[in-house]
């Protein structure tokens, strides 16, 4: 499906605003630089989200591992499948996952569709009493909504937002991008906890992943704090945290729980 794109100039106080449409509705629905860069800040949680389960799942492995076996060849064999393996499941989850919120969210949009061409009285009302709500008196709201029915996709976009609070835009079909930019940030902070068992043994290495991981889990915390507009060192902190409990839990599952199984427990470090 082709992208259409126009743009127009609205004159308001003597000031121009420039706005333009993009997109399966253009050029009914209007779009602006801070929509499309919000949209791009949005998708930080791609980064974020994969960056930070790649740490802390090959953390928790390498660590549980580490802590039950010195041998160096299955650490790094345990901590490279679950770099392959989490990177493509990952990858995968968010392309059909993304793909199923979006022909879920055009479901919507074309059933409220399909109502505004077979009940077009009931949908004029409807669309009168959200304006009355939005504070409008009933000759403002006939006026606009009368305006409204005379533009089918303005009216459309109007109704689900409304009804909905969707935008006619998130049910367009999205390239796989954010699939690899989610596979592609897990797999590189996974390899982050790995790489010190490359060429330490393993009473040290486990340390220095967890050093690592740390300072990891922080920059991700300090990056997404900034673009949420929150205490950057909270954020780095709250992660930390977080990435700490997953590797204290993993040093004692891999210290305790190989005695349930006849494997004798290691002691890290010592």
């Amino acid at each position: 499906m082709t992208s259409e794109r126009n743009s127009m100039a609205i004159d308001v106080d003597s000031r121009t605003v420039e706005v333009g449409s993009e997109g399966r509705f253009a050029p009914r629905v209007p779009d602006t630089p801070e929509r499309r860069r919000l949209e791009r800040q949005r998708r930080i949680r791609e980064v974020v989200f994969g960056a930070q389960d790649g740490v802390l799942t090959t953390l928790g492995i390498v660590t549980g591992i580490g802590s039950a076996t010195t041998d160096k060849a299955t650490i790094l064999l345990t901590g490279f499948l679950a770099l392959l393996v989490g990177a493509i499941s990952m990858g995968v989850g968010e392309y059909l996952g993304n793909k199923t919120e979006r022909e879920v969210v055009q479901n919507t949009i074309d059933f409220e569709q399909q109502e505004m061409l077979d009940q077009p009285e009931a949908e004029f009302a409807e669309q009168l009493a959200y304006y009355r709500l939005k504070g409008f008196t009933d000759a403002e709201a006939q006026t606009i909504v009368e305006r409204l029915a005379k533009n089918p996709d303005i009216w459309l976009h109007e109704m689900v937002r409304d009804e909905f609070g969707i935008d006619v835009r998130e049910g367009q079909v999205a390239g796989p991008a954010s699939a690899f930019g989610i596979a592609g940030s897990f797999a590189l902070a996974a390899a982050v906890p790995i790489l010190p068992h490359v060429f330490l043994s393993a009473s040290v290495a486990v340390w220095l992943s967890l050093v690592l991981a740390t300072g990891l889990l922080f920059s991700i915390g300090l990056m997404a704090g900034r673009l949420g507009g929150r205490n950057p060192l909270v954020k780095g902190c709250e992660i930390v945290l977080f990435g700490a409990v997953v590797f204290v839990l993993s040093y004692l599952a891999g210290h305790y729980v190989p005695a349930f199984f006849g494997h004798p427990s290691i002691s890290v470090g010592g």
